[in-house]
């Protein structure tokens, strides 16, 4: 038998003396971080292995070749020339030791008897485990204070499966026994203990991936904590799981270079020091005994979307972390081990692409025996807990709201306090607003008779503190952030929480409030006590209110707590703790931002969500001024009375999820047809409609008057529904200007006829066919009509619709006779260099007349560059400019640069994220900055700039002919001199925005300013 590169390398180490060895080690060291293509090994691991461990390591990271390579250049520079000499002949053929890859380890039971026999390291593991997870520390203000999570557990409502939409906002509007009865009929419960067992509904196999999906707050990180503990005593599936790892997704840094070595290694000393080398050739060989616990996969941080998940890389080669992630959640990487995730629903709409026939469960919170049983291990006196419990019962809506563990958590700290002063509990919290200010009281003043813990000047900066980190999208700060808003540790103990994240070698101690639900407190507060007349009147709240919505995320509590703490009554509780008068004003901005709101006419959902605001007041007066506001409908239930469609105000209609059935639809098509009906615009978003809706809504669009708005996205009409709709876009009285049939199950049959028609309508401006197969022969036929004179069409998306390069023939021309077509949308199409290069020859026409062009994600290469800067350079109109997700790197962007530059140039935004930009670019970029007056947007997000790069960046910035207004430079691994130099520059541009931390909530302004 061959001996392995291990063994060979072995025997050179056992040639070293003590002191040889040493200098070896510190020789490995210092070479590491310059040779970029491999993992440096952390130096504790280094340190503690003897020759064979060390011959593991270094072939376990570094791979056979690479492995001999850094022990024979550290044994030349160690003047060890004999041996060097006699390694170089023993040297094993580089092509075979590149081929074998991981084969040349050692056999699995080999690494396995080394490292774990001899030392244990597995049962030391398990040991770290159970005494880092055993205990928790208690959230309240009294510091030091710990509890044992098997004590504090209290079991938690888990089901399977997902609730439906109605079943979801049954819930939502009850209160009460029937709120907790509505939850317990959600689904089929599942116990933590039988997350991984096999299902009889699933074939008999056991899945390899559970989800844990819950709103914040609900508990799954202690979900996550209570798997970990129980694997560690050896209850959670005994024998099953060799090492269970568990990874915070909070304090990934997705943007790092490691290794997949590295990253086990990491992992595994993230339960503390450990006792000899990570056993990571075994875990490599045994998969299958691997349970790997990603706790809040909705915090990390990915990059841009559409990026590929990537092949297994050798665990000697670095790689992006975020891609080994996606790697190992697609079980490219590992794919025998199993994975336990928690996340939050608003997530999992990214994480579901990316695992094959997941387990998902559901975590509902506590029932109310287990609420009751929370009071009573919370409380260490029976009596008390007695009395709370029995106050939360009186309270409807706060007995509701408990069944969230972490609302549970603020009431009872809230109510220990008020008992242990002696105070009454009749007037316990009503609202969110109301529990966290008597927490927050609490925490300043325990002692009734006592001095306040912070003063109003710490409290303040605390806010401000808060403030940013929402602002910059930031759970996590560090000493330097504490103090650059004048806090210091010993003032902010009673309200953060510290922790040790290991970076590299080393460990740093990083903050974070107790709960992201507190921080959004903190910084709701900011708004209202730093100069609140001046704070409402500014920018500042109206920008924070205007971020406040998305398609698929809640409303964030800040804006809740900001109404709540709007009240008069709540500005006479603030005054008190803080000691000074709280301004007035707040509420003639949210009753704005209300009506802003109701204007709209935003979902049923967020309608809820704008209510609920409104509660927090407490001020009937201001909620009868704001209910006025509600003049339009979305998302009616089945049974409305049909006095609400005729109302002339009622403008907007948005349905979603089979909200009226098919007898509402065909009321709805009775009342489209009557005159008086006022709609201008009808959503009707997965409503299962079918084409023969298609055919009675075409009947009623005929005749209405006033529709100009059509969105039946997500429906599978299908090419003969889609005909139906096509039609009616011909007849004289059709208003209709914007069509949108995402989704709709098109195919080339249905473009013929939608060609024709284009030709035809005098008033259809707007189409999206976005995620309908068209493909190239159906975009040859849609290319018939548009090239019509008559076609009034001005925007045209098309993503993710099968085309081709084939296509772009039919686009060009298109584009070259001068229609008034102004924005195409072309992303993820696999057009490729070819395509566009056809493309190019209708861009280039002088009588293109297009603004908007997105071609990100369509498989470009840097023999692009000079395409794109010939479109660049010749006199069209183009001003957006959308390439994100192409593989152009630098030398395609130095291509690109020097169409920018030229004076034809009109360009006003260009997106270049995630293109393989290095600092190589940046000094060609700087020249733009420099010489394309017009730019105004510059977006580099996912981008390697390095030190120089944004140095280049920086001179381009600071010239006077630069007007550029924002720069977004999102997972940029930048460094502090790098941020700072950015910092300046934006600070000496009143006009800039410079944005590097990942998807700023609120767009507000500049870096560290």
């Amino acid at each position: 038998m061959m001996e392995s590169s291990v063994c060979r390398l072995a025997r050179y180490l056992e040639e070293l003396t003590a002191e040889q060895l040493k200098r070896f080690k510190l020789a490995l060291t210092a070479w590491g971080p310059q040779d970029s293509q491999w993992a440096r090994i952390p130096w504790g691991q280094i340190e503690k292995a003897d020759r064979p461990d060390l011959a593991v390591l270094l072939v376990t990271h570094r791979g056979a070749g690479g492995a001999w390579q850094v022990a024979l250049q550290a044994w030349e520079k160690m003047g060890l020339r004999q041996l060097w000499e006699l390694a170089r002949k023993d040297a094993p053929p580089s092509d075979v030791a590149e081929a074998q890859g991981l084969e040349v380890l050692l056999a699995p039971e080999e690494v396995s008897t080394r490292l774990e026999g001899k030392a244990g390291y597995k049962e030391k593991y398990r040991e770290r485990v159970q005494k880092k997870f055993q205990i928790l520390e208690e959230r309240n203000a009294r510091l030091g204070e710990w509890v044992y999570l098997s004590h504090h557990y209290t079991r938690l409502l888990l089901v399977r499966g997902h609730a439906s939409p109605r079943s979801r906002e049954q819930e939502l509007l009850a209160s009460g026994e029937l709120h907790g009865h509505l939850r317990e009929e959600r689904g089929r419960p599942i116990e933590l203990e039988a997350l991984f067992d096999a299902d009889t509904g699933e074939g008999g196999s056991a899945p390899t991936t559970v989800v844990l999906q819950g709103v914040a707050g609900i508990g799954k990180t202690t979900l996550a904590r209570k798997v970990l503990l129980d694997w560690a005593s050896g209850t959670f599936y005994p024998g099953q799981f060799d090492y269970a790892l568990y990874i915070n997704c909070r304090t990934v840094e997705v943007a790092a270079w490691r290794s997949v070595a590295e990253l086990l290694s990491g992992w595994l000393e993230g339960t503390g020091p450990g006792s000899g080398v990570a056993p990571v050739p075994t875990m490599l060989a045994l998969p299958e005994r691997l349970l790997f616990v990603l706790d809040g996969f909705d915090e990390l941080l990915w990059g841009a979307e559409g990026q590929e998940d990537g092949a297994w890389v050798p665990t000697g080669e670095k790689q992006r972390v975020d891609v080994h992630l996606r790697s190992l959640l697609a079980k490219r990487l590992l794919p025998e081990c199993s994975l336990l995730i928690t996340t939050r629903p608003v997530a999992l709409e990214k994480l579901q692409p990316l695992l094959e026939k997941p387990r998902v469960a559901e975590v509902l919170g506590f029932r109310a025996p287990e609420r009751k049983a929370y009071f009573y291990k919370y409380f260490p006196d029976a009596g008390q807990a007695g009395r709370a419990w029995a106050a939360v019962q009186a309270n409807e809506v706060l007995f509701t709201m408990c069944f969230v563990p972490l609302v549970c958590w603020a009431v009872c700290t809230g109510l220990r306090q008020q008992i242990e002063r002696g105070e009454a509990l009749a007037q316990t919290a009503r609202t969110t607003t109301t529990i966290y200010t008597a927490f927050l009281s609490s925490l300043l003043r325990p002692d009734r008779h006592g001095p306040p813990r912070s003063q109003p000047a710490g409290l303040r900066a605390l806010c401000s503190l808060a403030a940013t980190g929402l602002r910059e999208q930031k759970l996590w700060f560090r000493e330097q952030d504490l103090a650059r808003h004048g806090l210091d540790v010993a003032t902010v103990s009673t309200f953060l929480h510290m922790d040790q994240v290991q970076h590299e070698a080393e460990c740093e101690a990083t903050y974070s409030f107790f709960h992201s639900t507190f921080q959004e407190f903190f910084a709701a507060l900011f708004l209202v006590l730093e100069r609140t007349q001046r704070l409402f009147g500014s920018p500042r709240l109206g920008q924070l209110l205007k971020g406040t919505f998305s398609l698929e995320a809640d409303l964030p509590l800040t804006v809740r707590f900001l109404f709540g703490l709007s009240s008069r009554e709540r500005a006479s509780t603030l005054e008190k703790m803080v000691g000074a008068r709280v301004p007035r004003g707040s509420q003639r901005v949210l009753l704005k931002w209300i009506r802003a709101q109701a204007a709209q006419c935003p979902g049923r959902a967020k309608t809820l969500e704008l209510l609920y605001c409104l509660f927090e007041t407490q001020e009937p007066e201001f909620v009868q001024r704001a209910m006025g506001c509600f003049r339009e409908v979305k998302d009616v239930c089945k049974d409305f009375s049909s006095g609400l469609w005729v109302r002339r105000s009622l403008s907007e209609l948005g349905l979603g999820e089979d909200a009226l059935g098919d007898s509402g639809m065909r009321w709805l098509c009775e009342d489209l047809k009557q005159p008086t009906c006022p709609f201008q615009s009808l959503r009707l978003l997965n409503c299962w409609l079918t084409s023969d809706f298609a055919k009675n809504l075409s009947c009623a669009l005929s005749t209405s008057q006033t529709l100009t708005r059509l969105d039946l996205s997500y429906n599978p009409l299908e090419d003969q529904g889609a005909v139906s709709l096509f039609r009616v876009l011909e007849h004289p009285s059709c208003r209709l200007q914007s069509l949108c049939l995402k989704k709709c199950h098109l195919t080339e049959e249905s473009c013929e006829s939608l060609g024709s028609v284009l030709g035809i309508s005098q008033t259809l401006q707007w189409l999206d066919l976005s995620f309908n197969a068209l493909g190239d022969h159906g975009m040859g036929l849609l290319c018939g009509g548009l090239r019509q004179a008559n076609c009034q069409l001005q925007t045209l998306r098309l993503g993710n619709c099968s085309l081709t390069g084939r296509s772009c023939l039919d686009l060009a021309s298109v584009l070259s006779p001068g229609p008034k077509l102004l924005w195409l949308h072309l992303r993820n199409n696999a057009l490729g260099d070819s395509g566009l290069q056809r493309l190019c020859q209708g861009l280039r026409a002088p009588h293109c007349r297009l603004r908007k062009l997105n071609l990100a994600n369509c498989r470009l290469t840097p023999a692009c560059g000079p395409s794109i800067s010939s479109i660049l350079s010749a006199p069209n109109s183009i001003e957006v400019l959308l390439l994100s997700g192409n593989d152009l790197e630098d030398m395609g962007i130095q291509k690109l640069c020097q169409g920018l530059i030229h004076p034809n140039c009109k360009v006003q935004e260009l997106k270049v994220q995630m293109c393989g930009l290095t600092w190589l670019g940046c000094e060609a970029l700087a020249s733009v900055l420099r010489g394309c007056p017009s730019l105004r947007r510059l977006d580099l997000s996912d981008s390697s700039l390095g030190e120089e790069g944004p140095k280049w960046l920086c001179r381009g910035l600071r010239q006077p002919s630069c007007r550029l207004q924002r720069l977004r430079l999102f997972r940029c691994v930048l460094s502090e001199a790098a941020r700072a130099e950015l910092a300046a520059v934006a600070r000496a541009k009143p006009g800039l925005e410079i944005s590097y931390q990942s998807n700023s909530w609120t767009g507000l302004h500049h870096v560290e300013c």
